[in-house]
């Protein structure tokens, strides 16, 4: 079973900075009651150019990413979505992330059952804590794993365009549409 959950920050860039060390209890879900509310005021704080959550990934329970994975969940969606269709398109997908060092890359597996090996570069996660690798890398069925950042992707979307500040939702929207042509 493939999970993929978007979260917000509870708090602001400086603060999480300040903490080091970032759990659970510091990011609500994107469909919480408070996710919208706290997104705006994430935008209004930063004038419009930030929104600070993550993406957690996983497959059968074994996690791709962390909550100390988080930046802003724009760029997070938006390089998760540029990997994947350049994945299905080329058979390889890379992006990096810069303003926390992460990256992404995907390999399309052409098998028997078509498979993306999707490696996560924890960037300074992994400077923060000890307890972090440079790199997780899963296995997943394609068919799986584009219906799951397809659907995930559509509500990210939804939450964004909700917002008072809608940011980059066409560029989001024109991806997601792209990766449907794969299905």
């Amino acid at each position: 079973m493939v999970t993929i959950q978007t979260y917000i920050s509870k708090n602001g860039y400086d603060a999480i900075v300040e903490k080091h060390v970032v759990a659970n209890g510091d990011f609500i879900p994107i469909h919480h009651s408070s996710a919208k509310q706290l997104g705006n005021q994430q935008l209004f704080t930063s004038k419009g150019t930030s929104l600070y959550g993550t993406v957690i990934i996983s497959f059968q329970n074994q996690f791709l990413s962390n909550f100390n994975d988080w930046d802003d969940v724009d760029g997070i969606w938006l390089s998760i979505l540029q990997t994947t269709y350049d994945c299905l398109n080329t058979g390889i997908g890379n992006c990096g992330f810069t303003e926390r060092s992460m990256g992404w890359q995907m390999n399309r597996l052409i098998e028997k059952n078509p498979a993306i090996l999707f490696s996560w570069h924890h960037g300074f996660a992994n400077k923060e804590r000890n307890d972090i690798p440079n790199k997780t890398t899963l296995r997943f069925p394609e068919n799986l794993l584009l219906n799951n950042i397809i659907e995930k992707g559509t509500m990210y979307l939804k939450f964004r365009e909700s917002l008072y500040d809608s940011g980059p939702s066409q560029n989001i929207k024109q991806l997601i549409n792209n990766l449907r042509s794969f299905m």
